[in-house]
């Protein structure tokens, strides 16, 4: 899919959803209608529907960021967070919200770039086997685009039309109507997609297929949904393991690996400028200074992992070391050249023991065995910055509004951009399904069916990948499932097991949601909502109100067939 990203055609796309060019004739004289029947011109249409996703997903966290992790167990507000208190706590959240509002806008737009591919792909000046493979890429895309509104929003106003008007007039159908479309759509050409997991593939389409009847058994508490998701997971699976180590998996030079099944796919050859890559590195984790400090990581600050993300990771999970960055060297890249880690200057250092707190023995040992490599001022004055994690959740906190303040996500660096100080100097691609969360969603709706000790397996044939564990015996789930007394028991140590698989990956928001566990997970984990803000009672009154994000006041303003009745219950 690199391939589809040209210079030409992401400028006309990337930030406009494309609806200004396909408003106007070509200035060449040919009108859109026949220059979208010519070959280049339906390539362009194609190009539009996938690279509408990194104005979805890779901007300065406007959009999918803030809708995915804000408001979440294991993500808080940072010190500049402020005026995004309503998505991050629920407290003051409206239907005018910026951020949500973003998302909404972003993800219609690319609804309208799908159909229009959809409107000319029958009439299209390419091969019958082209148009087979566009059209199945075109209509699971469009059920994709509207299954994530249905995450966010419930119903949803279902768009089919090629249309580039400013006003519509298209009713929000109920939820069961939502979720047949989009199931629909993608049955009706999941198989004819293709086994390329540069483009959007079959393997992923059998992916989102499950997780839609996987959101559908969970919503409308439909049993039958829950086998489908099984099914259909089960052919995403395709026959294959989980064997690639964590840290390798998220390696700089390992994308496109076998296990990522669709991502969003970004070049530095193909991007107009290098600021204008995506902002995933930059969101997770505290402000690690400015130009001054020469490290060369521009950090958004856009959430803080929690205290409790952090210590879901028994000390044994060797994905701890490989989610977060615990030692920054005197440029942050330097931790992807081997021979700079031993050695360049030592930053920070953020620490954790086994079986008790970081004590002052072991901080001072650390640095008398590393004293002349700890950073110094020109000037000798010491730099360093030595975070040790704290068994506290209030003792580890007192330090939130400092620089540096505890460990960033390090699984999206972007070491090929290094140079460039920027929040969206990234040319990673952006990884929004792989085959671990396959396994999953198949152990998840075992869950909804009751079936602890099959979800228990699922789920240890992800947490027993090859080089999980420090000492070689193989990690088990935080809580045995298969034992669980109920399915509430079984879903939270479900939920624990995600947060320290996909950390930082866009699932979270959606799957507490589903699962019913929103409310009292962001009451229990949740530092700012469970003290900052008075509790969960306060932020999430009821077991309805706020379930859902609000319906954007400006969609609701634009389509004539929408009241405030539509409103999402709470706003």
């Amino acid at each position: 899919m690199k391939k589809l990203f040209s210079a030409i055609i992401l400028s006309c796309f990337i930030l406009s959803g494309c609806s200004d060019f396909l408003e106007e004739d070509n200035k060449a004289g040919i009108t859109n209608d026949a220059f979208y029947k010519t070959a280049a011109g339906f390539e362009s249409l194609m190009t539009a529907s996938y690279s509408g996703l990194r104005d979805i997903f890779g901007r300065d966290g406007d959009n999918a960021p803030y809708v995915y992790f804000a408001g979440t167990d294991i993500f808080e507000a940072t010190r500049n967070s402020n005026a995004d208190r309503g998505i991050l706590t629920y407290n003051g959240l409206f239907p005018t919200d910026a951020r949500v509002t973003n998302y909404y806008t972003a993800v219609y737009a690319n609804i309208q770039n799908v159909n229009m591919g959809l409107k000319y792909v029958e009439g299209a000046d390419i091969s019958a086997a082209a148009k087979a493979q566009y059209k199945a890429e075109l209509t699971c895309f469009r059920a994709i685009l509207h299954f994530w509104l249905i995450e966010q929003f419930g119903g949803i106003v279902i768009n089919k039309e090629a249309t580039q008007s400013a006003v519509i007039n298209i009713p929000r159908s109920s939820l069961q109507e939502s979720y047949d479309f989009v199931i629909s759509e993608m049955e009706s050409q999941v198989n004819n997609l293709t086994d390329n997991n540069k483009r959007l593939g079959k393997e992923a389409g059998f992916h989102f297929l499950s997780k839609m009847y996987l959101t559908r058994g969970w919503d409308l508490n439909d049993q039958t949904s829950f086998n489908k998701a099984k099914e259909n997971a089960t052919k995403a699976i395709n026959g294959k393991t989980i064997t690639i180590p964590f840290e390798t998996l998220w390696s700089p030079s390992n994308e496109n690996n076998s296990e990522f099944l669709f991502s969003i796919q970004y070049d530095v050859t193909s991007l107009p400028s290098v600021t204008q890559g995506n902002s995933q590195q930059s969101l997770f984790g505290s402000y690690l200074g400015g130009t001054e400090t020469g490290l060369g990581k521009y950090q958004t600050t856009t959430v803080y992992p929690s205290w409790n993300l952090q210590n879901f990771y028994p000390y044994n999970d060797k994905r701890y070391e490989g989610t977060f960055m615990t030692t920054i060297y005197n440029n942050y890249y330097d931790y992807y050249t081997p021979a700079d880690t031993a050695t360049k200057a030592i930053y920070a250092y953020y620490p954790r023991a086994e079986g008790r707190d970081f004590n002052s023995a072991d901080s001072i040992a650390f640095v008398t065995k590393n004293a002349s490599r700890l950073k110094k001022t020109a000037a000798g004055a010491l730099l360093f910055k030595l975070r040790p994690f704290k068994s506290s959740e209030t003792a580890y906190r007192w330090a939130w509004s400092q620089d540096f303040y505890g460990p960033v996500i390090k699984k999206f660096d972007s070491p090929i951009t290094k140079a460039t100080w920027s929040t969206r100097a990234s040319a990673r691609d952006i990884v929004l399904a792989r085959r671990a969360e396959t396994y999953f969603l198949y152990a998840e709706a075992c869950i909804g069916l009751n079936q602890f000790a099959e979800a228990q397996t699922y789920l240890e044939r992800v947490t027993r990948r090859p080089g999980n564990s420090k000492d070689g015996n193989p990690l088990v789930p935080v809580a045995n499932i298969a034992n669980a007394a109920n399915q509430s028991v079984a879903l939270d140590s479900y939920l624990i097991e995600s947060a320290k698989e996909f950390a930082g990956e866009f699932l979270r928001w959606p799957e507490l949601r589903r699962t019913k566990k929103l409310k009292e997970f962001v009451g229990k984990y949740n530092y700012d909502i469970r003290v900052d803000n008075g509790g969960v009672e306060a932020v999430l009154p009821g077991d309805v109100a706020k379930r859902y994000r609000p319906i954007p006041q400006s969609a609701i303003d634009r389509n004539d067939a929408l009241s405030e009745a539509d409103q999402n219950p709470g706003y």
